[in-house]
């Protein structure tokens, strides 16, 4: 072995290339340097230190799911020795490769006598980033509606009398019930149903369930989290929430279940807004999103969680700035959808998101009707950046008058655009087709979505150009897999998560949805039912996923850094600033998106 080879390597990888030529020299020495062939078994039981020198090593743990590719620079066994803990994993060479070891005495010197050595295992270890993200347990943050409602549930007939109703609630101790009619939930009854309808009222006791019960009911999905239920709560004012799985009820939800399980949970934040009676009561909620994020952060909420929460809140602060508007200005002239385009929409919203968002109109917004939206927008845009979500620099906000359309003419726009992709149209696509109604009518909003895929399945030379547009930047990675950095306005260099990352990937992703007719906007389910309509195949779009889940989870982290370092939040990332493991798992997530680019390039740029 040559220790100048070793030394060499040495002074090149994070973090020993921050310790001087002699103490370089000195680790050098006490280094094994050991030779595999493909398919190798690497025996990783031992308290020692692996480098990987050159070659691809694939790591899988007891259950034979792979964990992650270890390449050059990066590291394995640091974990047990810190903790004296083994995972059961096992370590195949794919590529043949040399490895260096370090034995526990000689690591365990260094890092005791180098600080940032040390400093750099103990974080490399505590974030254990994208291979063990799937194996960390559910937080409190993160439960879903099925953690705490059984599949129980209590049903009556609407013929049935409200005495029966009453009695069977007594009998069950149940505060509701489901009324379902061949197996369709056609309402619920509620204690308070039977006390304010049926008693106040003066009703007989053999007054049918079906007169008295709350219709079409609001409902949620067995699967989906319960912060989405405080929200759906909080916005309606209900305490009982019917659960549904696969179009049939299951269970219901109440006020109570949620207080037993949560009662510290964060995002009653949620609820809190809900109950503001000003501008200035949702700002000072507001304030507390910075300190909810670090919290989520501490308890390694998943980013793409994350921002769903984050963009919930959001969410939650528009529909209680409408109801406010409306409190001062008076009920709505006409049915309206309150849009919202982008992050918002996508449910991937960050810390330093500002605003996109529309209005959509039952009728043409001229005289009374005109001046009235032009006042909500006005109170709604404003309070929402006193909120601190931002105004938008490019004026994408409902207090432009270009955005504030009837149906007709917000379907025109769109058709306009999808028939004369011009540079501009496409870069309005790249903003407007991913909407999203966050208050109002839910039918007016479905009746443009309808209008606008169906335009869209059936314009190739649209599809054409708008995968041209996706086409025009590509991920920040050289021939040789080395970043290309790009100055970020300081004097610094980086790469941009989002501009050259995640956007690249929702860019591209929006293309094949919009091609299938894919109505859902959030881009990981819109890789589900990608592959699910056999437009992706499973693996490119499993592959998609992780480089979408890798790259939100590095901007996540560092707009926590940033937020705890009092600086501004930014998406820019000093890739010296993360693992050796985590640029290879960043290169090899840009990879994945030159490849799906060159994809989506074949499908639908080949024939023009």
């Amino acid at each position: 072995m040559e220790v100048a080879d070793v030394t060499t390597f040495l002074a090149d990888i994070t973090p020993f290339n921050q310790l001087n030529d002699a103490a370089l020299g000195q680790l050098a020495g006490q280094i094994n340097v050991y030779y595999y062939q493909a398919q190798d078994r690497v025996n990783i039981n031992t308290d020692r230190l692996m480098m990987v020198r050159t070659g691809i090593f694939t790591l899988y743990s007891d259950q034979q799911q792979l964990l992650t590719k270890l390449q050059s620079g990066d590291f394995y066994g640091y974990q047990h020795l810190l903790t004296g803990l083994s995972d059961n994993d096992s370590l195949i060479c794919e590529e043949d490769g040399l490895v260096y070891w370090l034995a526990a005495d000689a690591f365990h010197q260094c890092r005791y006598q180098y600080k940032n050595v040390d400093i750099f295992f103990q974080r490399l270890f505590s974030r254990r980033l994208h291979q063990y993200r799937e194996q960390q347990q559910s937080s409190r943050f993160t439960l879903k509606i099925s953690d705490i409602v059984q599949q129980r549930k209590i049903a009556i007939r609407p013929e049935q009398t409200v005495q029966a109703a009453a009695k069977q609630m007594s009998d069950s101790r149940v505060s509701s019930l489901l009324v379902e009619e061949h197996d369709t939930l056609v309402g619920i009854v509620t204690d308070r149903d039977l006390r304010n309808r049926v008693l106040a009222q003066g009703l007989p006791a053999s007054t049918q369930v079906g007169q008295i019960m709350t219709r079409q009911p609001q409902h949620i999905d067995r699967h989906a989290y319960l912060y989405e239920a405080v929200q759906q709560m909080s916005q309606h004012n209900i305490h009982h929430l019917p659960v549904m799985e696969q179009n049939l009820c299951c269970g219901m939800l109440t006020a109570t279940d949620i207080m037993r399980s949560q009662q510290d949970h964060p995002v009653y934040l949620i609820g809190e807004i809900h109950r503001q009676t000003s501008v200035d009561g949702l700002e000072r909620c507001s304030q507390q999103i910075p300190t909810l994020a670090i919290t989520l952060s501490k308890q390694q909420v998943p980013a793409h969680e994350a921002g769903h929460i984050i963009t919930t809140i959001t969410d939650a602060l528009t529909q209680r700035l409408i109801y406010l508007a409306q409190q001062q200005l008076g009920a709505a002239p006409c049915v309206f959808s309150w849009l919202a385009f982008g992050s918002q929409a996508r449910m991937d919203q960050s810390l330093n998101a500002d605003q996109d968002n529309a209005l959509l109109l039952e009728k043409e917004p001229t005289g009374a009707v005109g001046e009235y939206f032009i006042a909500l927008a006005d109170i709604v845009c404003k309070g929402l950046d006193q909120c601190g979500i931002i105004l938008c620099p490019g004026n994408i906000m409902a207090t432009n008058v270009e955005l504030r359309l009837s149906l007709k003419g917000w379907s025109g726009r769109f058709a306009r655009w999808i028939a004369t992709p011009t540079p501009e149209a496409l870069l309005k696509a790249s903003i407007f087709f991913d909407m999203r109604v966050i208050d109002g009518s839910k039918g007016l909003f479905n009746a443009l979505q309808e209008d606008i895929l169906q335009r869209t399945t059936e314009a190739p030379l649209f599809l054409y150009h708008l995968a041209q547009a996706a086409l025009q930047r590509t991920a920040p990675l050289g021939f040789f897999k080395n970043f290309i950095l790009e100055p970020d306005g300081k004097h610094r260099q980086g790469l941009d998560l989002k501009k050259r990352g995640i956007s690249l990937i929702t860019d591209l992703v929006r293309v094949y949805a919009l091609s299938a007719g894919i109505y859902e906007i959030n881009t990981r389910r819109r890789l589900q039912q990608l592959t699910i309509q056999g437009v992706l195949d499973n693996k490119d779009s499993q592959n998609l996923n992780d480089a979408f889940d890798l790259l939100a989870q590095l901007r996540w982290e560092k707009h926590q850094h940033d937020l705890q370092q009092g600086h501004d939040v930014t998406n820019m990332l000093d890739p010296m600033e993360i693992s050796g493991l985590a640029r290879h798992q960043l290169k090899d997530g840009f990879a994945v998106i030159n490849s799906a680019q060159s994809s989506l390039k074949h499908r639908f740029c080949r024939d023009m």
